[in-house]
């Protein structure tokens, strides 16, 4: 008995390690060429981004597809309002950008104010235009005035346009620039101002050197610097010029 129970074992061992060895169909051929109408698909390569991504990010190698398909749906749209925020904000800075070519020398709250937008995202954008080259700002009476980086006018010229953006100021440089020596009274008298605001104004222009204060007696006498002799006829050629196409262009607009 114990003999044929062990003769069972032996066969069904013998029987189990036994294969058939057959020539194989694809001998001769390049690897993973069909040979019985399967269809072959070339395996894709794990992108670059993704292979980044598991690496950072281990756990997401065993992520279902439905999760994963939520992910890249996320990362998308994190993309496009990236790109929309760009856009936008390139917008501006053109718009901020056509303004401060249009009126050189503006200041920082008449720019704000023109544009539309908040202090802090007007002071955000005007200061990344300021380091990227696109804008020179110019300090002057507490007040920042900017202009285009790439234009023609000198630092004299820069100054005079700043000032001439006030108009107190701009009145009594005209009115010193029509005589060699002019005097507080004069100008006051003029300008229908009291002596006191324009005694404040020419110690304002001496201080910053567009003026020159000459004492004569009990007089003192105010001349214009002759670093700035030349900057204010141009101011004035230029500040026509400018007007002029704006009447020009306030016509086309109301013949439209």
């Amino acid at each position: 008995m114990i003999i044929i129970i062990f003769l069972l074992f032996f066969v069904t061992i013998a029987d189990a390690t036994e294969y058939t060895i057959t020539p194989s169909r694809n001998v001769g051929k390049p690897p993973g060429t069909s040979f019985d109408g399967e269809i072959v698909r070339e395996l894709q390569p794990i992108p670059v981004w993704f292979a980044v991504l598991l690496t950072i990010f281990p756990q997401l190698a065993v992520i279902n597809l439905e999760s994963f398909i939520v992910f890249k749906s996320s990362v998308y749209i994190c993309y496009v309002k990236i790109k929309q925020a760009r856009s936008r904000s390139r917008e501006k800075k053109e718009a901020i950008y056509d303004l401060i070519k249009m009126n050189p020398g503006m200041h920082f709250r008449e720019l704000q104010r023109k544009t539309g937008l908040k202090k802090g995202t007007f002071e955000y954008h005007i200061k990344n235009m300021e380091h990227e080259g696109q804008v020179k700002a110019v300090q002057n009476n507490r007040k920042v005035h900017y202009f285009i980086n790439n234009s023609t006018y000198s630092p004299e010229e820069m100054k005079i346009i700043s000032v001439m953006n006030n108009e107190s100021l701009k009145n009594i440089l005209l009115e010193a620039s029509t005589k060699p020596l002019i005097t507080n009274k004069e100008i006051a008298e003029n300008l229908e101002l009291s002596k006191s605001s324009v005694s404040e104004k020419l110690n304002y222009l001496n201080d910053i050197g567009i003026l020159n204060a000459k004492k004569e007696g009990w007089y003192t006498f105010y001349e214009i610097s002759k670093e700035y002799d030349d900057a204010i006829p141009n101011y004035i050629a230029n500040d026509m010029y400018t007007e002029q196409n704006r009447i020009v262009q306030k016509e086309r607009i109301s013949s439209l």
